[in-house]
């Protein structure tokens, strides 16, 4: 195996530690998930590889199978790389990152997106409606899933001032940093390429139409461009409809996503992405104040003050709520999962 090849996808000691010694089994990792089985690569290609059937009985749901951006090990790639046959998927090595969501419908299930991410980019048009709330959101599962956020306000040459949308997305950051980027002007490039380094993963995330596949198409051939990035795909610049990790020459492993317009929260605490709230909080009367109607509440003695903005404690309110509820119909919701 190239050791240049497995280090460019991210492999490094800490992962193979955790490989250990496992005769006869190899470490890849996943580029696709599809339904039963996913495509990886290693140091020599890519290869179908597909979960063992103790693997798929014993999931609790789909955090225990395998995403994009899981490292995993596997047996007869070799074979599988030759004949185009599936090497057998024995197991997923521990994540140190992921991102989740509640599933799509009536059931309160958690969706497992992406795993092992350095960096969760995600993105906003200047020209579209800025909903600070949604950047809340997805603060808060970037966050409470071990990534670092970094937030983007794209396409700013279509604007005439984007002051105050940057002052609104520094306002829900918490701390998250905030860059202006226009790719057809080449604003902001450089500071955004600081981010995205060898060696380092990063998952684009955000609404259909924000420019995240001419942002990809910038750091996986170092040009701008608003075609097809994948030989031979030539859907246009606003059809990713999967979950798909590639290495860049310059930018380290990059994870393409399709379109998110919400971010349902699954278990995670409003607190990961509302220190600001939280810090005001330790100068409330009570230690279990809700920052409602109780006395000597330092958080609305703020928005009083002029301090803290009363669309922020409203927010952080409404998941609040939403996470209530969640556990209320599952008392189980909110217990560490691996």
């Amino acid at each position: 195996m190239s050791q240049g090849v497995l280090t460019a996808l991210g492999w490094d000691d800490g992962w193979a530690a955790a490989m250990g010694e496992q005769v006869g089994l190899t470490a890849a990792r996943v580029a696709v998930a599809h339904r039963g089985a996913v495509e990886v690569v290693d140091a020599d290609g890519t290869f179908w590889a597909e979960p063992t059937g103790k693997m798929f009985r014993g999931a609790g749901d789909s955090r225990d199978l395998p995403i994009v951006g899981d490292w995993v090990a596997v047996a007869d790639a070799s074979r599988a790389r030759a004949d185009g046959s599936r090497a057998a998927l024995r197991g997923i090595l521990p994540r140190r990152t992921s991102l989740t969501r509640r599933a799509a419908g009536e059931r309160d299930l958690p969706q497992a997106l992406v795993a092992n991410i350095d960096i969760a980019c995600v993105m906003t048009s200047a020209n579209q409606d800025l909903n600070p709330r949604r950047l809340e959101r997805y603060l808060v599962a970037i966050r409470a899933g071990g990534s670092t956020p970094l937030l983007v306000l794209s396409k700013i040459d279509l604007v005439e001032d984007v002051t105050a949308l940057l002052a609104a997305m520094t306002e829900v950051a918490d701390g998250a940093t905030v860059l202006a980027l226009s790719t057809a002007r080449g604003d902001g490039l450089a500071a955004l390429d600081e981010h995205f380094t060898p060696r380092t993963t990063a998952a684009v995330l955000g609404s259909s139409g924000v420019g995240k596949s001419t942002l990809i198409s910038h750091l996986v051939i170092g040009a701008l461009a608003t075609g097809p990035i994948r030989g031979g795909d030539d859907k246009g610049k606003h059809t990713t409809t999967r979950r798909e990790l590639m290495i860049t020459p310059r930018h380290g492993v990059l994870i393409d996503t399709p379109g998110m317009r919400e971010l349902a929260l699954f278990e995670d605490d409003p607190d990961a992405a509302f220190t600001d709230v939280e810090a005001l909080a330790f100068g409330c009367r009570f230690a279990d104040c809700r920052h409602r109607n109780e006395p000597g509440c330092a958080v609305r003695a703020a928005i009083a003050a002029g301090t803290l903005g009363a669309p922020r404690l409203a927010g952080f309110h409404k998941l609040a709520d939403e996470r209530a509820a969640l556990a209320k119909r599952n008392p189980g919701t909110g217990k560490k999962h691996r």
